[in-house]
């Protein structure tokens, strides 16, 4: 199903678009996607996993289908338009996965899924483009093959993750190939074989900055300086196809930032807990407490979440990491509490928020 046969997600996407356009192509208060953890049970062992999966965690925690349900619902109100759903791999229980699905009422969003692509089959790839999903991102962390399933912990992860990608694309649906890029591979060849082949096969390449968080939290030596920085963006422009969430996906010069996406991309664990971004594992609130509208505007009410920032704040903003996520006991089942965080200081003063 093609994002235009969903008229409700386009009406959501076309206002979302007049905002960015009206406020100088800043992201500001703009509402864009909900990113549902599911079920944090998992087929790999990754080794950079933000939700330690590979540790079991929480790995049976489910949220009703019906509570799924109520949730779509109060997303769609506030102009949300963008369903992500992952893990843990949802394909573990494709049953359970396709319930989800049709839970959401796909017709009112741009739904993608997020999978590691083991389990993806064609006849898999198929059933998901008929019950609405309309993109499938499969992670992929080097050209060669060996590399690939090692950092996966799964033998012959890199030849299923390759298929899948081509069964997405047969099926009808956006096939989004997504890395890490962190210090240490930013200027590698291998990371940029994975963009050349992705551009060859007509796939979409979404670059996740390495983020010390989950399995990585501490490991202040992977994030990305300047010098890296400049070089996705050299990337960006000579493939075409690169994708990142703080990036001006309008900007035909492919330089545009629309700022970090804290709140715009609102990230739901199994138990309910509401982060600002999937790797800033702070709580703003739990969906089975209040309303997602009130726990949105508590969110915009901490400057760090509100203010525009060109620099990713969970990967690139050394100081907020150093100061709030670098020596904490956090985690994706185990978040800290952002009212215990966050002071009087850390607060927008007289803003209006929207």
């Amino acid at each position: 199903m093609s994002i235009m046969d969903k008229p409700r997600a386009v009406e959501k996407f076309r206002k979302f678009y007049k905002s960015l356009r009206k406020n100088d192509w800043k992201i500001g208060t703009n509402l864009r996607v909900l990113e549902l953890v599911y079920s944090n049970a998992c087929n790999f062992k990754c080794k950079h996993c933000s939700t330690r999966a590979p540790l079991g965690e929480n790995a049976n925690a489910l949220m009703s289908i019906d509570k799924v349900s109520s949730l779509a619902d109060e997303a769609d109100a506030l102009g949300i338009f963008e369903w992500n759903m992952h893990g843990g791999e949802l394909l573990t229980n494709a049953p359970i996965l396709f319930e989800l699905i049709k839970a959401i009422k796909p017709e009112r969003f741009y739904v993608f899924l997020t999978s590691n692509g083991f389990l993806i089959t064609r006849d898999i790839a198929c059933r998901l483009a008929e019950a609405g999903v309309n993109r499938v991102s499969i992670s992929i962390d080097s050209f060669n093959p060996e590399i690939h399933d090692e950092f996966r912990g799964v033998k012959g992860a890199y030849d299923r993750a390759i298929k899948a990608l081509e069964y997405v694309q047969e099926a009808g649906m956006d096939p989004y190939m997504n890395i890490t890029v962190g210090h240490f591979n930013a200027f590698s060849e291998d990371v940029e074989n994975l963009l050349r082949y992705s551009k060859e096969h007509g796939y979409q390449t979404f670059i996740n900055i390495a983020i010390p968080s989950g399995n990585w939290q501490g490991h202040m030596e992977v994030i990305i300086d300047d010098r890296d920085r400049e070089r996705l963006i050299e990337l960006r422009k000579k493939y075409g196809n690169l994708n990142r969430d703080l990036w001006n996906p309008f900007d035909k010069n492919k330089e545009g930032v629309l700022g970090c996406q804290t709140m715009s991309k609102l990230y739901v664990t199994p138990s309910g807990d509401v982060f600002p971004c999937s790797f800033l594992h702070i709580k703003i609130g739990n969906v089975y407490e209040e309303s997602l509208k009130d726990i949105v505007d508590y969110g915009y009410s901490i400057k760090y979440f509100h203010d525009y920032r060109e620099k990713c704040l969970a990967g690139e903003d050394a100081e907020f990491i150093k100061k709030y996520m670098i020596d904490k006991k956090m985690s994706v089942m185990e978040p800290l509490d952002a009212r215990e965080v966050f002071g009087a200081r850390d607060m927008v003063n007289g803003s209006e928020i929207c």
